[in-house]
């Protein structure tokens, strides 16, 4: 499939939607991060791997009813996002029983190509990309990224590396909204994601570089202090292409959020959108330098 290609929807051309320059911060955010971050602990931290994997496939197919519903409608097709459904459970499945090795990588490399061409042009991409292929694109885009963390489970130090992946990529978030919100001046992404800007990106950078060399003292020792600053920025670089490239699927509709069923931060699958590549980067390159 040859991917289409327009300049004047291209997300790194510097177009005119102007950055946000609001200061509110929804105390909603807190609320729910102070709800879900320790329930979120234990079930990683205390849950057996079966468990863990049944409760990210939970989470997966929820992310997944939201992706089908941004892009069709709510009134589209019940019985063919019923199918997805299956069809995510079923794959997600088959990752755990390590039933679809051999295809992980080609699957991940298929949702790179589509999701490069949403952030390149996200309506000529929605224009082009036929309703059978989308189906096809949103379970590999959620439960397939996704259900690299089972993968990582199921390392030796499975747990710890879960951890290290939530961690950085959330701080590359709250670094990047903390420091954009206070000095961002110059547009990131305008075109795809007006409030992101150059000056969050590189406070994010830091704020996770950071946090990946506490976690070497803290709970990773067997990644040499060189090793987590290095994963620091590249998790902190491909989470953001990770929130961009949701927003060019939102932008390519539209619509602004997923969802409305976690507070101050819409639905699950904004909540996860930089960890869709943030997983299985990392996984990837656990696997490459035999880390695990």
């Amino acid at each position: 499939m040859s991917l289409p290609f327009d300049p004047q929807h291209s997300p790194f051309t510097p177009d005119s939607l102007p950055i946000s320059t609001s200061k509110k911060v929804d105390p909603r955010r807190l609320y729910s991060a102070l709800v879900f971050i320790p329930l979120l602990y234990l079930a990683i931290r205390y849950s057996p791997p079966w468990l863990f994997s049944l409760l990210l496939g939970t989470a997966s197919l929820l992310a997944l009813w939201e992706f089908l519903n941004l892009y069709f409608g709510t009134t589209h097709n019940l019985l063919l996002k019923v199918a997805s459904c299956i069809g995510a459970a079923i794959l997600l499945f088959s990752m755990y029983e390590g039933y679809s090795q051999a295809l992980n990588p080609w699957l991940f490399g298929i949702v790179n190509v589509i999701l490069t061409g949403f952030l390149f042009s996200p309506t000529a991409m929605k224009r082009h990309l036929s309703s059978w292929a989308a189906y096809f694109f949103g379970i590999l885009y959620v439960a397939g990224l996704l259900g690299h963390f089972i993968l990582l489970r199921q390392f030796d130090h499975g747990i710890a590396f879960i951890f290290f992946v939530l961690l950085i990529t959330w701080l590359a978030d709250t670094g990047g909204f903390v420091v954009g919100l206070s000095y961002g001046r110059l547009a990131l992404a305008p075109t795809l994601s007006p409030k992101k800007t150059i000056e969050g990106l590189i406070g994010g950078v830091i704020f996770s570089v950071f946090g990946a060399i506490i976690s070497h003292f803290w709970f990773i020792p067997f990644f040499s202090l060189w090793e987590c600053a290095i994963l620091g920025v590249g998790i902190a670089l491909i989470g953001a292409l990770g929130d961009l490239g949701e927003s060019a699927i939102k932008r390519s509709v539209r619509i602004k959020d997923s969802g409305t069923i976690i507070p101050g931060h819409g639905g699950v699958l904004d909540r996860m959108d930089s960890l869709l590549l943030t997983g299985p980067g990392f996984y990837y390159y656990v696997v490459l330098t035999s880390s695990a």
